[in-house]
């Protein structure tokens, strides 16, 4: 009798944790292979890649950014880009996108849009990591927006349909350089929930990204750019496993019932 109130509070501290304010999540895509999603990134998934070739010539970019220490900007036609973002011409390589032109992929028979990025970085120990700190996707009827405002997020005016850090949690992705073979061998896809692009396909897609908040020196940007590409059409891809994460807390949550159940028999 004398353990009971003990686990009584230990599994309202457990509860209690879990249904409280999320911190922050970092998705780890610094090894080969890696992935993560959906259930943390707010139903997306994201995976780090090797495609090759995917060089300039091989992939069709809709947005570069290039700067050191942090970095941010959307795709779009308006010239010149807004004052404080780090777009970079020519208009070939960021530029309004259709969403008819976002490729859609069947994982586990749910149906994403695919985004695909590549990352330049120093390749040293000591710079070879880059932070995704920032993703939201916007939809629009009109195309050459121009105005991002970084204290509502919204893009002229318009709400993100996908906010990489929707909810009280500050998410944030963390990359690799050193795992390809230099600027245009791809690094990491994300897969968008396809439910959230509704419309026609005559709309114009955003894609607003920040890189380099996190891990100083080392996740910070420091070399070439940045570029966001899309791929083939339509496709089912093999399946994305779920986070070993979420398997132990089933497991643990699982041990701590039994355990509840059998001293309360005793």
């Amino acid at each position: 009798m004398n353990g009971r109130p003990a686990l009584v509070t230990f599994l309202i501290v457990v509860v209690f944790g879990l249904c409280g304010p999320a911190s922050a999540s970092v998705c780890d895509l610094t090894t080969d292979g890696a992935s993560c999603g959906p259930a943390l990134y707010n139903d997306a998934i994201f995976k780090e890649i090797s495609p090759q070739p995917t060089g300039t010539g091989y992939v069709d970019p809709f947005l570069r950014l290039q700067d050191n220490g942090h970095e941010e900007g959307y795709n779009t036609d308006a010239r010149p880009f807004q004052s404080g973002m780090d777009q970079k011409d020519p208009i070939n390589y960021t530029h309004d996108v259709r969403l008819g032109s976002v490729p859609v992929k069947t994982i586990n028979g749910v149906d994403y849009r695919e985004f695909f990025l590549d990352i330049n970085e120093s390749n040293s120990a000591a710079n070879h990591l880059l932070s995704l700190d920032e993703l939201r996707i916007y939809l629009s009827p009109t195309g050459s927006l121009n105005s991002y405002n970084a204290g509502n997020n919204k893009l002229n005016g318009l709400n993100a349909i996908y906010d990489l850090d929707a909810g009280p949690g500050d998410n944030w992705i963390d990359l690799n350089y050193s795992l390809n073979h230099g600027s245009g061998s791809g690094d990491m896809v994300a897969y968008i929930p396809n439910s959230l692009f509704s419309g026609p396909d005559s709309q114009f897609v955003y894609l607003f990204s920040r890189f380099g908040d996190q891990q100083a020196a080392d996740g910070d940007a420091d070399a070439g750019f940045e570029e966001w590409w899309l791929g083939p059409t339509q496709r089912t891809i093999a399946a994305v496993p779920e986070p070993g994460s979420l398997l132990l807390l089933g497991a643990g949550l699982g041990a701590l019932g039994r355990a509840f159940h059998k001293r309360k028999k005793s």
